[in-house]
């Protein structure tokens, strides 16, 4: 368990002491131990089977699996990449979706124009 202290601002003098549990237990069967936490949420292929190469031999991959997907977790997670714990093909591309206008919005446009 980590301990974190939180400190008010301005005239506030409380101190606040959290204690949170880490997700995964720190030990040396998780093969992600000591790797450096970014790597587990990728933004390209590459990225990714960089992080799938960590998970591969790991023998606590289908545990960290349904650990990732019971709590809805985004990244990879026992060599799976998630999203809100369900399972996805390629990572995100940064930036905004799309605009994708209705057929009702372009037939406006263009009674409009």
């Amino acid at each position: 368990m980590e301990i974190i202290t939180l400190f008010g601002e301005g005239n506030s003098s409380k101190t606040y002491e959290l204690t949170l549990k880490h997700p995964t237990p720190r030990t040396d069967e998780w093969a992600c131990v000591g790797e450096d936490p970014e790597l587990f949420h990728p933004e390209d292929l590459t990225q990714l089977a960089e992080a799938q190469e960590v998970c591969a031999g790991c023998p606590m991959r289908q545990t960290c699996l349904e650990l990732g997907t019971a709590r809805r977790e985004w990244g990879v997670w026992g060599g799976v990449l998630l999203e809100s714990g369900k399972p996805r093909d390629t990572p995100r591309t940064p930036g905004r979706k799309p605009y994708k206008r209705s057929q009702e919005a372009i037939a406006r446009a263009r009674r409009v124009a």
